[in-house]
C-alpha cells in the first residue's frame, strides 16, 4: 500500500477519471473491489489505483478481509 503523487495516475475503477490517492497490488485488492460491486479497468495490471472516493468505499471490505492478518501484527 503506497501513496501516489496526485498528478501521476488516474483511478483504475471503470468509469472514473479522478486522480488516484492510493495504489495496491491488484491481487491484494481485487477481491475487496469486487465485493463492493465495482470493476477494475484492467484486471491483468500489476497495480490498481484508487481515488479518494473509491478508496472510502473499498476500505470497509478490505479491512474486513484483512482482519486475521492484522491480528497477527497485533493491531
Amino acid at each position: 500500500m503506497a501513496k501516489v503523487s496526485k498528478s501521476e495516475k488516474i483511478c483504475s475503477i471503470v468509469g472514473c477519471d479522478k486522480p488516484s490517492k492510493r495504489s495496491f497490488a491488484t491481487t491484494r485488492i481485487a477481491e475487496s473491489v469486487a465485493a463492493k460491486g465495482l470493476r477494475i479497468k484492467d484486471a491483468r495490471a500489476r497495480k490498481t489505483y484508487l481515488c479518494a472516493d473509491h478508496w472510502k468505499i473499498v476500505k470497509k471490505a478490505f479491512k474486513k478481509e484483512t482482519k486475521a492478518e492484522r491480528m497477527r501484527w497485533g493491531h
